[in-house]
C-alpha cells in the first residue's frame, strides 16, 4: 500500500519535546487565519509532491482510556506560503491504525480523518479503550504514503489518595 511498502515502512519515534514543538506550530497556523477557507469532500487518492508526512506523528494522553493521534500534511515544513507545500483547496483523507505491537499484525483501531485547509491540513483522531500501562503503535497513511511509526506508552493508573 505505497511508496514505503505496508503502513510502518518508517520507523521513527518522536519525543515529548517535538510532539510539544509541532503542537506549537498548528496552533501558529491556526493564528494565521487559515479557518475562513471552504473544505469540501476530501481527496481520497491524493498525489503530492514531496513526502506528505514530513512533520512526523504524536499522541496524546486526555483521557485516562483514550488518546488523540496527530499529523500534520506538509511536503516542505519550510515553505514561504506556509501551507507546508499542501494545496489549500482540497481536503484529504487521511487513514489511522493503532496497534499492539510494531510490526502492526494485532491493529486494535483502524479509521480515517479529514485533513482540511480550516485546520492547517492536520487531523486528530480520538481513540479510546486503551489500556494503562500498555504500549500502543500508531501511524497515518495518505496519498499512498506512509507515516513514521509512533510508539507510546499509556500511563498506568494513579491510585486515588
Amino acid at each position: 500500500m505505497g511508496t514505503h511498502g505496508e503502513m510502518g515502512g518508517r520507523d521513527q519515534r518522536i519525543s515529548r519535546g517535538r510532539f510539544i514543538g509541532i503542537g506549537g506550530m498548528g496552533a501558529a497556523a491556526l493564528a494565521l487565519g487559515v479557518g475562513g477557507l471552504t473544505s469540501g469532500r476530501a481527496v481520497a487518492q491524493p498525489t503530492f509532491s514531496g513526502y506528505p508526512l514530513a512533520l512526523g506523528v504524536a499522541f496524546g494522553d486526555p483521557e485516562p482510556d483514550g488518546a488523540v493521534l496527530w499529523t500534520r500534511l506538509s511536503t516542505n515544513p519550510t515553505a514561504a506560503d506556509g501551507w507546508g507545500g499542501i494545496p489549500r483547496d482540497h481536503s484529504y483523507a487521511v487513514r489511522y491504525e493503532v496497534a499492539r505491537d510494531e510490526n502492526f499484525s494485532k491493529i486494535i483501531q483502524r479509521g480515517t480523518a479529514k485533513a482540511t485547509p480550516e485546520l492547517g491540513n492536520s487531523v486528530h483522531p480520538e481513540v479510546g479503550d486503551l489500556s494503562p500501562g500498555r504500549e500502543y503503535f500508531y501511524r497515518f497513511e495518505v496519498g499512498g504514503e506512509v507515516s513514521p511509526v509512533g510508539a507510546r506508552r499509556r500511563r498506568p493508573r494513579r491510585a486515588r489518595s
